[in-house]
């Protein structure tokens, strides 16, 4: 029997996206003019909709848009389950609500951003998303550890598929 390690990466409630946008707060993705590494790649790569699926279910819906110059969106709340190896495993699976993307920015051509966890006073989760070709990216969690799991392990990046927004 394949041992799994469950790890809570559980996003942000609808309450936060509803405060989120009381206030007024987007969060874009933008350039840092102190590298060149951290120039703004081509948006167009990165518009539109991306999912995720395990065993032919979509667990994982990262949507991005264009917006004053640099990148806004959401990410649905999802749990995420691996074995040992950092594979996808059984426990995968969407979860109701959206979350914002706070923090968003770029590094080595790559869109970084932070969720919060559904649960409120679990830490949030840095997320690194790259497309990697027509139509496909990839999705992974940025931590030094996992929560609720062995630090040994280590999240494979998410395979995404796009769904590019229409110009």
């Amino acid at each position: 029997m394949k041992k799994r390690t469950r790890i809570l990466l559980v996003l942000v409630p609808v309450l936060l996206l509803i405060s989120a946008s009381t206030f007024g707060y987007t969060a874009l993705a933008q350039t840092s003019s102190n590298s060149a590494k951290d120039e703004t790649p081509d948006l167009k790569a990165f518009v539109g909709t991306w999912t995720a699926a395990y065993r032919g279910e979509v667990f994982a819906v990262l949507v991005l848009r264009e917006y004053r110059g640099g990148l806004a969106g959401t990410l649905n709340n999802f749990d995420l389950s691996v074995d040992k190896d950092g594979n996808l495993s059984d426990g995968t699976h969407k979860d109701q609500g959206d979350a914002p993307l706070l923090n968003a920015h770029f590094k080595d051509r790559a869109l970084l951003f932070v969720v919060m966890q559904k649960d409120q006073y679990a830490p949030s989760t840095e997320w690194k998303f790259v497309p990697n070709s027509n139509g496909e990216g990839e999705l992974t969690p940025v931590v030094d550890y996992q929560i609720g799991g062995p630090k040994d392990v280590v999240v494979k990046p998410i395979r995404m598929i796009g769904e590019h927004a229409k110009p």
